[in-house]
């Protein structure tokens, strides 16, 4: 059934499936004036009026439309849009866990989106959610270009990107310290003696991507790798593809003994085929995500929910002064975290 198809509730054959604020007054015997004042909380009405009326909104399921309420004094709702790229994706459930906590401890409400890493199809939801009054938005960042948000801003909308920045636009980001994730990932794999390393990455177009694998150039060059022995896969999506790009490695390149996935999906499809093989390749995981101890996956203490929750404290402060033009770049730092056999003192697979 298509959207367009479904009853809106009014049109159900239901004469108390949407009670109205004139039924409740009805009830309670009071005008809709005075039914309308007790159900916003006002003190100009008696006690005994006011346990009445809500008695009767109690009695017909009266739901007063907080929404319509506050767009018609002209003020924004007390909901928060994020766009995501994928829900199905444990980093992105935990960004936006963490991005809810610290939202409903203010009384705010928070609405998924999911873009898909679709650009065209993030600008429509980022204009939904917009039309429906939110009171600011924390994007994961899918589009190419973000100037049609300067006018936003200037209405009162607030805006803070997450884990990328966003393009042609001035704004208040939290990213991750991709650089020196990175770094500390190939520093663990070459203290574990790993002497033929490759880094498996997604695809190329997506800045954190493009950033670690940039990254991973450096540090193999600032630490003096031999060329030979270091191996870049980019444009890596899925966890099947990384699986299949980790066998089509193993084959080709055999001495590799040491593996760098740029993020959780991979490092599963990395981690799933090393165990499948029994292979003694060490793994290592920008990103941290539940299974990666039953895996013997090496991570970051790269914990999405702190990510979430210091994007969502961010776009707070944000609130107080939606126009002003001094934004904050904040970065979180990570550190590296040993996998399970590691810290129980190297147990060999």
């Amino acid at each position: 059934m298509k959207v367009s198809e479904l009853k809106s509730p009014g049109e159900v054959n239901n004469p108390l499936a949407h009670p109205t604020l004139a039924d409740v007054a009805a009830i309670s015997g009071v005008s809709i004036k005075t039914a309308s004042r007790v159900m916003n909380g006002s003190e100009q009405v008696s006690q005994d009026t006011a346990d009445k009326v809500k008695k009767a909104a109690n009695l017909v399921g009266y739901r007063s439309n907080r929404i319509a309420r506050e767009l018609r004094v002209g003020s924004l709702s007390n909901l928060v849009g994020m766009v995501i790229s994928d829900l199905a994706n444990p980093f992105y459930a935990g960004l936006a866990a963490g991005a809810e906590e610290g939202l409903s401890e203010e009384g705010l409400d928070l609405i998924l989106a999911t873009a898909r890493d679709d650009g065209e199809r993030e600008k429509n939801l980022i204009e939904s959610l917009l039309e429906r009054r939110v009171r600011g938005l924390i994007i994961v960042p899918s589009g190419e270009d973000y100037s049609h948000l300067h006018q936003e801003r200037k209405r009162g909308f607030s805006f803070v990107f997450v884990d990328r920045p966003a393009p042609y636009l001035d704004a208040d980001s939290v990213t991750v310290d991709n650089r020196g994730g990175i770094t500390a990932c190939l520093d663990h794999l070459l203290e574990q003696g790993c002497t033929s390393i490759a880094i498996i990455a997604d695809t190329t177009s997506i800045w954190t991507a493009s950033e670690r694998i940039e990254a991973f150039k450096q540090a193999m060059l600032s630490r003096k790798l031999d060329k030979n022995n270091v191996h870049i896969i980019s444009n890596i999506h899925t966890s099947e593809e990384a699986g299949i790009a980790t066998k089509k490695l193993l084959k080709e390149n055999p001495a590799v003994d040491g593996i760098i996935a740029t993020n959780d999906l991979i490092a599963m499809g990395v981690g799933q085929t090393i165990n499948a093989v029994i292979s003694n390749v060490k793994v290592v995981s920008f990103d941290l995500f539940p299974t990666a101890n039953l895996l013997n996956i090496a991570t970051l203490d790269h914990d999405p929910q702190r990510l979430g929750r210091m994007s969502a404290e961010l776009l707070l402060k944000r609130f107080e002064n939606p126009t002003e033009r001094a934004f904050s770049t904040q970065i979180m730092k990570v550190s590296m975290r040993a996998s399970k056999n590691e810290s129980d003192g190297g147990a060999s697979k």
